[in-house]
């Protein structure tokens, strides 16, 4: 499957410029024929929502979108939650610390700061350098009391992409586990956890990977799985005292309280999606799209529309905050409107008065309107923004 085939899955693309994949992608109508079939399925058959072939086959694509195996990959309802299981499950103590940055996303940080207040550690916060992280700001936050990394690989502000490879191997090197949110990476840009050192990755479906809510996937690595059990555990993530959970509540002997082993795979860190068939039918059918046409084809044009938009607004006179070498590159452009945030704000309605949609958003002094190109968009949709930019900002003081 090529980029323009892709794009014919994407029919809600042909009514409006949605230009705010960051945010809210349009759902492909593989994702939403999947679980309409699975509706249609459990109506006739409710055992159908036990059977799990939905939940297997996301899995099974979820891996081979980062080079993972099933094994090393867990269902999460959301970003936010799955963020949260792993929090619990990292033990820290008093005068620990956990090293963050300050463009996170507040689902990101907000965990491991209740985490450390609870105890006594301290959260470490490598600062932006006028937007920019890099590795070196994260490395020099990490000492002997580091017990986890936690940051996202593509900042939600301005898109700017970290260079997770230096701050993976001095967090192997040390045996601290990093954490990353991808959301923003994973759908527009490659990422491949057999060439980067990462320990737990969280990714929901709802934004660059073009699925309906209420399901995405994290990946955790052998060891980590290895290493941390969480106490927020339910039946699924736990092993059944015989064979299945059914065929254990038959037994009149059975008695719950009991010490469970959790399960040895990455579905330990599982919990709110109990069989999650319903999400997984859309997973699968979302992720197999970016799986068919090719991570990096995708990348290929999510960024050439990216540098057409950057470009466009550069002629415009607009100022471009987002970092434009390709090392840090993703598919997210954030640009100023004017003088002050009621510009960047006045700027948005005129455009989703016309059928284009982007955000304003900012993070610790960065940000501005926020644009994101994806697989379902093409020229016609950057030309067309950069048209409403332009008529937008004649008569008007930009900078």
């Amino acid at each position: 499957m090529d980029v323009s085939e892709a794009r014919l899955l994407f029919p809600g693309a042909a009514k409006r410029v949605q230009l705010d994949a960051a945010g809210l992608s349009i759902p492909s109508t593989r994702a939403v024929e999947g679980i309409r079939r699975f509706l249609d399925l459990v109506t006739i058959d409710p055992d159908a929502a036990y059977h799990g072939d939905d939940a297997t086959a996301a899995r099974a694509e979820a891996a081979r979108l980062i080079r993972a195996r099933p094994h090393q990959i867990a269902l999460v309802p959301a970003t936010s939650l799955g963020l949260n299981v792993v929090a619990d499950a990292v033990p820290i103590a008093s005068g620990d610390n956990v090293v963050t940055s300050d463009l996170e996303f507040m689902s990101v940080v907000v965990p491991w700061l209740e985490k450390c207040r609870g105890v006594g550690a301290h959260l470490r916060v490598a600062r932006h350098r006028g937007g920019r992280l890099p590795a070196e700001a994260v490395l020099e936050q990490i000492d002997t009391r580091t017990r986890a990394v936690v940051l996202s690989t593509v900042q939600w502000t301005h898109g700017y992409r970290l260079d997770m490879g230096p701050i993976g191997r001095e967090c192997r090197r040390r045996s601290v586990p990093l954490i990353v949110d991808a959301i923003q990476q994973l759908g527009a840009l490659p990422f491949d956890v057999s060439a980067t050192p990462v320990d737990y990755l969280i990714c929901g479906g709802h934004k660059w990977l073009a699925s309906p809510t209420a399901l995405g996937f994290a990946y955790a690595s052998d060891d980590f799985i290895s290493r941390y059990r969480p106490t927020l555990t339910y039946a699924p993530t736990a092993v059944p005292p015989r064979g299945s959970w059914h065929e254990s509540w038959t037994e009149p002997d059975y008695d719950p309280i009991r010490t469970y082993p959790v399960r040895p795979d990455a579905s330990r860190f599982e919990i709110g999606v109990h069989h999650a068939a319903l999400g997984s039918a859309g997973l699968a059918g979302a992720l197999s799209i970016f799986n068919e046409v090719g991570p990096d084809r995708v990348a290929t044009h999510v960024l050439a529309l990216a540098d057409r938009v950057a470009a466009g607004l550069q002629r415009i006179g607009l100022p471009v905050v987002t970092p434009l070498d390709p090392a840090c590159r993703s598919g997210i452009t954030t640009f100023r409107a004017g003088r002050s945030p009621a510009d960047d704000l006045a700027l948005r309605e005129h455009l989703r008065a016309r059928d284009i949609l982007v955000s304003v958003r900012f993070t610790s002094g960065i940000g501005g309107v926020r644009v994101s190109t994806h697989v379902y968009n093409t020229a016609d949709d950057v030309d067309r923004l950069l048209d409403a930019v332009r008529k937008w900002t004649r008569g008007r003081p930009i900078k």
